[in-house]
């Protein structure tokens, strides 16, 4: 028998590109997988049942990650545009650049304003997690 973690992964691609029952088993047998249908469905009721946490685990863990490599991309191709438009010399592909350049902005600045909602979210979470573990005893 495979392991439960081993199989997920597939499942869960499964279920995202809607395969029916059929597709499904052989999309897993091409990939060294072959499991009943049982099995299969306790595993995808087990994935449906268990969104919140990987949503949890997400937001936890990769979210930050992504979110930080979102901002650096963007930086990076900012920095880009302006190497660009510094090197450009016709007039009329500068303003394209430049144009780019004002485009861009309106993808960065909620990158800026999501990771300070992030931040505040973090210090409230942490304080609430102090007072918590900490009660002032009043006498």
């Amino acid at each position: 028998m495979y392991k439960k973690e081993q199989l997920k992964p597939f499942i869960i691609q499964c279920m995202v590109m809607k395969l029916s029952e059929q597709e499904s088993l052989q999309y897993l047998k091409d990939r060294g997988f072959k499991i009943s249908v049982q099995y299969f469905y306790r595993l995808k009721k087990q994935i449906k049942e268990s969104r919140f946490d990987r949503l949890s685990l997400i937001a936890k863990t990769q979210f930050v990650d992504q979110h930080l490599e979102r901002i650096d991309q963007l930086e990076l191709i900012n920095k880009e545009y302006w190497k660009l438009y510094i090197d450009e010399k016709d007039n009329f592909k500068k303003a394209l650049i430049l144009e780019k350049i004002v485009e861009l902005q309106t993808y960065i600045s909620p990158y800026y304003d999501a990771s300070r909602y992030v931040m505040e979210q973090s210090i409230k979470s942490t304080q609430n997690e102090t007072e918590k573990n900490n009660p002032v005893s009043v006498l």
